[in-house]
């Protein structure tokens, strides 16, 4: 009897260990913010990325991959879940909205099926790369005593890599990030020859030829360099582990970019990314081509990613019920689709809402808000020199139609590029007769895609978040209650408000009336629109209708814009009024100042410097910085050159009293890590620095307040 249980327990481990060696490992490589044209095997004629040339000759490139958003947060929210970010209201940059409970994170998944799941880089600092949480996400908790269940939580090691570790808890799922390629990298100075810099042998055609932009592009190269050692580190750690043989490893970025024009935008610059697998021959039968080396070039959606890795590890039809894409490799593989999509909406501070379609030689774009320019001023954005260059040469008004289309306003509602032939998709074909019948099929595809995952873009941000919790919901549950967010009616009324078609004005003003804010939302975008078409010759009773709604309407969204419709109708007082009283004590803030920005600056400046000179900041608005900017920017660049460099010391001065303060701040709290001889001089040169830049802030804020008294 002994030898009997003796000999099936030695079954049972014999079937544990084959049923784990049966299911490959995977490694997740994650490089930062570049664009797969980026890499040598994609097409980079400065071949900055050697090793993962070589990894491609090993593995599967793909070529037709693209980001579901093209930033990272609400990508990575997507990654996470399988969900795309605006079916749950996670679109909007650093948005941290709750989801539900019965949202699954896909490390959750995985442990379910018998894997370990981890994340990060080798413990003791000697390989680099990181384990990044940026979800843009909070979880719920359903008491007051219960903790939230946060998704950096959802992992078993959530920080580091130890390969023993993972070697001991086979199979594996291991999550490696790398900031090298990071946007932020392509800041700042590289070396002490940047005026020389060698000509960008693959500048984008939207580029102007400028010495700052061959600058950002090498430094760029010099990026994609050191990040091609770093995975080369990581994939011989892989080898050195034993653990190769059973390890299928990913990598790929987490969106496009660089440079002005691609990071946050829907064109391939900003969606298409390098993925290439690399599969141990042990698992030859999950090959998605003949063999290693080759390219596969059917349309990939980063959505699909988190279905496929679960359904690699043997996830079921049940466990992969919330996933939003399809499998694209194994033995479940799905049907390659005609099409995909991708979104954007709030970029860090600044507005706009657009969607694509796209198939494997088109693409289209479809801009909700028409009158907000492609290359608004964002902050962060213009840390770049190339942005700065690139913006400056326009204002000298030195860019060409295609080199200055970037800043247009209003621009194009719909765009079809062949990226065939235009990968850049720099020559618009929507407005070629030829294509009438495809727009029209692309955007009817659009459509139904929108209403099977619950697009919750059609109500701004700061409404939605707002009538969900005044439900009692979570946005994600907001949006699937037709009762409440009747989204087919707010896709009508916005395809109305983009036909520009002077016929719809009574279908509009009879929105106005609407309960549904998204109706009176779209309603008065539709008439917003006409205004930049210089079509509305009678507009008596729209004035009548926006100076209702600046008057009554709830929404201060809605009034905000209706105010902006009033100065564009010739009721400038009226208009001004309102958004003055906005701009001081509102919930949409972030309306308000992207508005202000839109506007003719000669109305806009007055009410700018107001806020600019006596707004106060809420303890808990953590945008309020990045939101001044947009105003800062707007002022400087449309006044004259005495007020731009007033302005310039005080932003100046302001900045180094934060940084001179933290810098004391620092300096006591960690008062035992210094000399007390550097500690003393530390403690005196930055008090010396701060009081300066007091004095400096103080008398420069003087200054303005004298030029623009309080109104």
């Amino acid at each position: 009897m002994k030898l009997y249980y003796k000999f099936l327990l030695s079954l049972m481990t014999m079937t544990l260990f084959a049923t784990a060696a049966d299911k490959p490992n995977i490694l997740w490589l994650v490089s930062e913010d570049n664009g797969a044209r980026w890499l040598g095997s994609y097409g980079n004629p400065a071949k900055p990325t050697p090793n993962l040339d070589a990894f491609a000759a090993e593995g599967f490139r793909y070529t037709n991959t693209h980001a579901s958003v093209p930033v990272c947060a609400p990508q990575r929210f997507t990654w996470l879940t399988g969900i795309n970010a605006i079916s749950a209201g996670t679109q909007g940059m650093r948005s941290n909205v709750v989801i539900p409970k019965s949202i699954r994170y896909y490390p959750e998944i995985f442990q379910d099926l018998g894997y370990y799941t981890s994340k990060g880089a080798n413990k003791k600092g000697k390989i680099p790369g990181d384990g990044k949480t940026d979800y843009n996400s909070k979880g719920v908790k359903t008491s007051k005593e219960e903790k939230s269940r946060e998704a950096h939580q959802s992992w078993n090691n959530g920080k580091t890599l130890d390969w023993d570790t993972l070697k001991k808890n086979q199979p594996f799922m291991h999550v490696i990030n790398t900031h090298d390629t990071h946007e932020s990298r392509s800041f700042g100075a590289f070396n002490s020859n940047k005026d020389n810099a060698p000509k960008a042998k693959n500048r984008a055609a939207y580029h102007p030829d400028l010495p700052e932009v061959d600058y950002v592009y090498e430094k760029y190269n010099e990026c994609h360099r050191k990040m091609d050692k770093t995975v080369a580190m990581w994939l011989k750690d892989l080898e050195d582990s034993g653990m190769a043989e059973n390890t299928i490893v990913v990598y790929s970025s987490d969106h496009g970019g660089v440079l002005p024009r691609s990071k946050r935008y829907l064109y391939n610059s900003g969606t298409h990314c390098p993925l290439i697998v690399r599969i141990p021959k042990k698992f030859k039968h999950l090959y998605p081509a003949e063999k290693p080396g080759m390219v596969v070039n059917e349309l990939v959606s980063f959505t699909d990613f988190p279905k496929t890795f679960l359904s690699l590890g043997g996830a079921s039809e049940k466990d992969l019920q919330q996933m939003q894409g399809r499998v694209f490799l194994g033995e479940k593989k799905d049907v390659e689709p005609k099409q995909i999509y991708s979104f954007r909406g709030r970029m860090d501070e600044r507005l706009d809402m657009v969607r694509s379609v796209r198939e494997r030689d088109l693409l289209y774009i479809r801009n909700y808000m028409p009158f907000v320019p492609v290359g608004q001023y964002l902050a962060y954005l213009h840390n770049s020199a190339a942005m700065r260059a690139w913006w400056k040469h326009h204002q000298e008004g030195k860019t060409d139609e295609i080199t200055g289309r970037y800043f247009k306003q209003p621009r194009d509602i719909d765009e079809l590029y062949d990226s065939a032939s235009d990968y850049d998709n720099v020559k618009n074909l929507a407005f070629d007769p030829k294509n009438t019948q495809k727009i029209k099929e692309m955007r009817a595809a659009l459509r139904s895609w929108q209403l099977s995952i619950f697009d919750s873009g059609f109500l701004p941000e700061d409404e939605i978040n707002r009538e969900a919790e005044k439900a009692g919901l979570l946005v994600y549950d907001y949006v699937r209650d037709p009762k409440l967010y009747p989204l087919e009616s707010f896709i009508d009324m916005a395809d109305l408000s983009l036909e520009v078609n002077l016929k719809n004005i009574p279908i509009f003003l009879k929105g106005l009336k609407s309960e549904y804010i998204g109706l009176r939302y779209w309603s008065t975008l539709g008439l917003l629109n006409l205004t930049f078409s210089n079509e509305i010759k009678d507009s008596k009773n729209i004035i009548a209708a926006m100076k209702q709604t600046v008057a009554n309407d709830k929404s201060e969204v809605v009034r905000a814009y209706a105010a902006w419709l009033l100065v564009r109708l010739g009721e400038v007082d009226a208009g001004v009024v309102e958004l003055k009283k906005l701009a001081f004590n509102s919930y949409s803030l972030n309306t308000i100042y992207n508005i202000l920005d839109w506007m003719k600056p000669e109305i806009s400046l007055p009410i700018s410097s107001q806020v600019y000179l006596y707004a106060t900041r809420h303890k808990d608005d953590r945008a309020f910085g990045n939101r001044m900017k947009i105003l800062v920017h707007n002022m400087s660049n449309n006044s004259s050159p005495e007020l731009a460099a007033l302005i310039a010391k005080r932003q100046k001065a302001s900045g180094l009293v934060r940084t001179k303060k933290n810098r004391l701040k620092n300096l006591a709290v960690n008062k035992d890590k210094y000399p007390e001889d550097r500690l003393a001089r530390e403690k005196i040169l930055n008090q010396k620095q701060y009081d300066q830049a007091v004095i400096d802030s103080e008398s420069s804020l003087k200054e303005l307040m004298k030029l623009f008294p309080r109104s």
